[in-house]
Parts: C-alpha cells; structure tokens; sequence
C-alpha cells in the first residue's frame, strides 16, 4: 500500500471557518496596529495589546480567555471596532507574511463552503463586510476588481463566492488547497491521524496523516430528509436554487427558515402559486419575519405578502409531510396536521430543510460528547466541547473543530471566522515556531 501524504496541519472544509486558516497558517499572521475608533471603545484591551510587538498569534490565550474575553470575541472587536464600515484604517489589525506552515486543505467544493450551494439569487443576513475576512477587507477585493459594491449593504451570493474565490490566489496558498476531494473516514495514526479521501470524477482514493487536524465542515453538511414515502420521486427536489429551475406553476416548498423563506418569496414573485409547509406554530415564523423586516429586504416582502393575503401564497403551519406520490398531472402531497389530513396536487416540491454537522468520519475516537446549540432563529447544530482558549477538541487532542461547529460559537456571522486566530496561534506555539 503507498504510504499516506503527510502534513503538519490538514483543515477538512473550504467554507468561511476553514479557509481563512489556510492563509494565516499559510503564513498572513495579524499584528496589532490599533486605531482611534478601537482605542476609544476597547481602550482597556488597548493597553493590553500595544505591549505585543510580534504576531498576535503568539498571545496567551489562556490567560486572555481567563480575563473574561473569549478568542472569537477579540478578533472581532479588533476586525470591526463599529459595525459600519468607514475604511481600512479603523481595522485594528495589520497582517505580515512569516514563513508557512506544513498545511493542507481538503473541500469537497469549491472554496466558499455552504455558499456554493445556496439559492443564486440569495443575499446575505448581513452586511458584505461581515462576511469578509480581516486580512482581506471587501472594499480592497472591490478596488482590486474594479467593482462598486457597498460593502455596508447586503451581497449577493455571487459577489460573495466572488471574494472568496479569489482568496487562494490572492494569498498565495492554492498548493495549499485541493478541491472536489471528499473526506470519507478519518482515524487515529501514530502520526496523529489518518484521513481517506474520495476524489470526484473517476474513482480515486487518497490517504493523508497529519499531527493536527482542523475539522470546518459546517453545520450543513449533511442535507436533512423527510425520510417518507416518495421522497426521491422526480418531481422533488432538495435544495432550492432559481425559480427557472421548477417546472410547473403549483410548487411546494417544505422548510421554516431563512432558505425556505426566500424559495417562498422568490417563487411568488415569479408567479408561482406556492404552498408553503412548515411544522413550526404561526407565532413563531411571524416572530422571525417581524425581527426581520426592516433590517432584510425580502423579509419586508414575505411581510408584505403574508399581509396582503395574496391568493398565490398559502401557508400551513404545525404540518409535516407523510408522502409523496406521483400522478399523472404532476405530484400528489400527503400533509398531516393535528391529526387530519390533507392532499395536494403540485407540480414540483423542493426542500429546504437545511443539514445537519457530520461527525460519521470519525472512527476509532473516544465520544466527542457532542451538545446541541440553536436559538429562535432557526439555527441549530451539535457542536463539539473545546478548551475556551484555543477551540481545541476536550476529548481528542490536536483536532479544532472550526467555526460553528466549535462548543459556544452562536450564529454570530461577524464572528464566524473568529476561531482561525487561536487555533492557528496554538497549532504554532505547540510546534516553536513563535
């Protein structure tokens, strides 16, 4: 058997918490350089840092976490002392090319994770700039490309897919970087552990090792299943995408949450008649919507729409799905609510009922003792207990789960990158390289 391909650090996952790690681990370390927003609001956590003259990677971040300031919640405030972008000079980080690190990422995609795969017309829940990295502010990537996006609005998921694909090569790391490369098992190896990989197109199998292991899947992983009767029948669909991609006029959208909010939307508007399912209560959707209203564009719209009580929008709240079947004018669904049931004739469904994290790989570990996170939001997923101060795995050492996957870590999209820092920075004090 050919011996596995060795690196001092693999990150398993291409999305917004693996690869900013593959460019500061590829040698972009932040430094501190302040400014007088940072100062004025964060002047205590100022004095601390102007005595840090090297890499910020290097802090002691046991001691930082002790003194009440979790990692990710620093490198935030130092990314975005204010919410509002106003120019580069307020980011209170400055980042210098060292030496990398042995370092390999693996992505079953493109780089850009879940965001490859929402619908193409979907705008973020966030201004564009909380979704960039602090090493690569949207407004530079902008004046780079010669675009005029505001950076304080909404993006678009291909102006966002834009940024992030042009991270590789902008920093230098894409020998650093393998594509269309799944992960299928990962166990432990003398070296530390031992990953199998599947790599699309014809069939071929990798093997790796590595000493450290960065797990930033996401928390989406998996696609969820109804898992009932004609679930796989053609006119069903996961995933939601465009409105040109259902035939039909009669659609079905099965969901509850941000996705599933804006196929509805987008659909209506498209002149679809759309059923919308959902198992949660009216109060609660309607409590989402409303939060959500004057902050999101399409939100006010579903608002709008709902309010008007447009003949072409039907909601069914408190209603699952039991089957699928197929018929000779399209599809037949079979709704259940408290009890009594219901049928439907549709031309095509799609689902937007989200993943879940996948933690299947891991073979031969002790229990990662996994706890479930979510809030009013719809936001759910089984993290991984981490040491606060490096997000290292607390029953197996070297693995980092990244990003939300990390025990804690809220649905905090300013922060979601938060964890590269004190990972990275832990990965290179345990090896002297600081």
């Amino acid at each position: 058997m050919v011996k596995p391909e060795h690196h001092t650090v693999i990150i398993v996952g291409g999305g917004p918490a693996g690869l900013p790690l593959a460019v500061v681990l590829g040698g972009w370390h932040p430094y501190y350089r302040g400014g007088d927003l940072f100062r004025s609001r964060y002047g205590q956590v100022d004095r601390y840092l102007r005595g840090e003259n090297g890499t910020l990677l290097g802090l002691d971040f046991r001691v930082v976490a002790n003194a009440g300031i979790r990692p990710v919640d620093l490198f935030r405030i130092l990314h975005h002392p204010g919410q509002k972008f106003r120019g580069e000079g307020e980011i209170a980080l400055e980042f210098r090319r060292r030496e990398p690190v042995d370092v390999l990422l693996i992505t079953r995609e493109e780089v850009g994770g879940v965001w490859n795969d929402v619908p193409e017309n979907m705008l973020t829940l966030s201004p564009g700039q909380w979704m960039e990295f602090a090493f690569y502010p949207l407004d530079l990537h902008c004046r780079e490309r010669q675009m005029h996006l505001d950076v304080n609005a909404l993006i678009s998921k291909r102006h966002l897919l834009d940024y992030y694909h042009a991270v590789p090569g902008r920093f230098e790391v894409e020998d650093h970087i393998r594509t269309h490369e799944r992960v299928t098992r990962i166990q432990p190896h003398d070296a530390g552990f031992l990953l199998t990989t599947r790599v699309a197109g014809p069939e071929t199998t990798r093997r790796y090792t590595c000493k450290y292991l960065v797990y930033a899947v996401g928390q989406r992983c998996i696609p969820r299943k109804l898992n009932v009767p004609g679930e796989h029948l053609p006119f069903v669909t996961s995933g939601y995408d465009r409105p040109g991609s259902y035939p039909g006029e009669r659609i079905l959208v099965v969901g509850g949450g941000r996705s599933a909010d804006w196929a509805a939307t987008e659909l209506h508007d498209a002149g679809r008649h759309v059923h919308y399912v959902m198992r949660q209560p009216f109060d609660r959707h309607w409590r989402l919507i409303s939060d959500s209203r004057y902050g999101l564009p399409y939100y006010a719209r579903i608002a709008e729409i709902m309010e008007s009580r447009s003949p072409r929008l039907n909601t069914h709240y408190e209603t699952r799905v039991n089957a699928f079947e197929q018929h000779e004018s399209g599809g037949i669904a079979t709704l259940c609510r408290n009890g009594s049931r219901e049928t439907l004739e549709v031309d095509h469904v799609t689902l937007e009922i989200g993943g879940i994290a996948d933690y299947s790989l891991f073979d031969g570990f002790p229990p990662l003792g996994l706890v479930e996170k979510h809030d009013n939001y719809r936001f759910q997923v089984h993290q991984v207990p981490t040491h606060p101060h490096n997000y290292e795995c607390a029953a197996v050492p070297n693995m980092y789960p990244g990003g939300y996957l990390a025990e804690g870590l809220g649905l905090v999209v300013i922060g979601m990158h938060g964890t590269t820092y004190a990972i990275a920075g832990d990965i290179l004090q345990k090896e002297g390289l600081l």
